[in-house]
């Protein structure tokens, strides 16, 4: 299953401040790009040097989606969790307690 989604932390904020709209505007399509294809744009400098920073956090967030969906392939192979016991009719009624 392909991943649809990403995170875009508060923390870009700064970078997106040094930016003006345009080049804004080229540095989330080429977030959006990378995170959708690998590929990365050709960007001018400032804007270059924004991607940089944020590129770096898009590869740990997704080193450690795919560290989890490999643990969750290997548990499911295991079979998952063991379901509960269902408790036999007779012993099912619990203990009743007056009320005061």
């Amino acid at each position: 299953m392909d991943k649809n989604s990403f995170l875009i932390y508060l923390d870009y904020q700064e970078q997106f401040e040094l930016l003006t709209d345009e080049q804004a505007g080229q540095l989330i399509k080429a977030i959006i790009k990378y995170e959708k294809t690998g590929e990365i744009t050709e960007l001018d400098g400032i804007t270059k040097m924004a991607f940089s920073f944020i590129k770096t956090q898009l590869d740990r967030d997704r080193e450690k989606y795919n560290k989890r969906c490999e643990k969750n392939r290997e548990n499911a192979k295991k079979g998952g969790r063991p379901k509960k016991e269902e408790k036999q009719k007779d012993n099912s009624e619990s203990e009743k307690t007056e009320r005061f």
